[in-house]
């Protein structure tokens, strides 16, 4: 390998992606973590997939409950996606308490101000380095809002440009 790993990382961040967070967990003790990588899987069964680090908090309590919510954020969402992507977070059960939220489908939290939420019900988890590759069955989704996603590109957040007319 003749790059390091700082290297690849920015070369990866020149692909620019929606930002997510993924919900899971049982009352009162729910969690979040910001996820970018997110994307379909196959339309039947309907699959979705989320990467996340091995040594995710969240990791052992969404294999826990096998279930789990992924939350499109908005592009006024930046403040969300630090919180969840932060450890100083704080733990279970707090996290959700200045969140408005509701639970959906799967009983794990839908993010009021997420313009998509898909709730999932855990269909398998696969190796991949340091991270797992856990597959999603969508039970449901909703569009919440008509809003803008908030995006990620070259370490920072973006949102969408207006169409030229």
């Amino acid at each position: 390998m003749d790059f390091d790993q700082r290297q690849f990382r920015d070369a990866l961040g020149s692909f620019p992606s929606g930002v997510t967070v993924i919900t899971t967990g049982s009352d009162p003790n729910f969690v979040g973590m910001t996820v970018q990588s997110f994307c379909s899987l196959s339309l039947d069964p309907p699959l979705i997939l989320v990467c996340i680090d091995k040594n995710a908090s969240t990791l052992p309590l969404l294999q826990q409950t096998g279930a789990f919510t992924v939350n499109v954020l908005a592009g006024a969402d930046q403040d969300a996606s630090n919180y969840f992507a932060s450890s100083k977070r704080p733990p279970p059960p707090r996290q959700f308490d200045d969140i408005p939220h509701r639970l959906g489908d799967t009983g794990t939290p839908r993010i009021d101000s997420a313009p998509m939420v898909f709730d999932c019900r855990l269909h398998d988890v696969l190796d991949g380095g340091d991270h797992v590759i856990a597959i999603g069955r969508v039970e449901a989704f909703e569009a919440q809002s008509e809003a803008e996603p908030l995006l990620y590109y070259r370490g920072a957040y973006r949102t969408l440009a207006p169409e030229s007319g």
